[in-house]
């Protein structure tokens, strides 16, 4: 991904103040693992149904973070979430979090239909 994104920014003018971090299931632990690896890439990230390390929470802190999960999420834990979201409150960050009530993995759907995380997402820079 890194990689990836260096070589488009060759070939593309692309607003590196806007570079943002969006995924879902095993892309939302990649969100996560971006945002501790190289914190100063995203300008902001959506996080729906994963979870990373809460140790690094500290090092992303001042980056926007909105992260969603189903409360009955089988295939990801909510606690994946929960705890990344909690470890970012407390390192002084101010992510958002939504959980669906009796929704299972399938979190992605409600939010991507959601013209206001794209509205949030997109008001987002550096």
């Amino acid at each position: 991904v890194f990689e990836l994104t260096a070589a488009l920014r060759q070939e593309f003018p692309i607003d590196d103040q806007r570079v943002y971090g969006v995924g879902l299931s095993m892309g939302g632990f990649g969100v996560w693992d971006i945002l501790q690896r190289k914190p100063e890439l995203l300008a902001a990230a959506v996080a729906v149904c994963g979870g990373g390390d809460a140790a690094y929470a500290d090092a992303f802190k001042s980056t926007p973070v909105w992260a969603f999960h189903g409360n009955v999420d089988l295939v990801v834990w909510p606690d994946r979430s929960r705890a990344m979201v909690k470890a970012l409150q407390a390192a002084g960050g101010r992510p958002i979090y939504t959980e669906y009530e009796g929704v299972g993995h399938d979190s992605w759907t409600q939010t991507f239909d959601n013209r206001l995380v794209w509205d949030w997402l997109f008001a987002q820079k550096k």
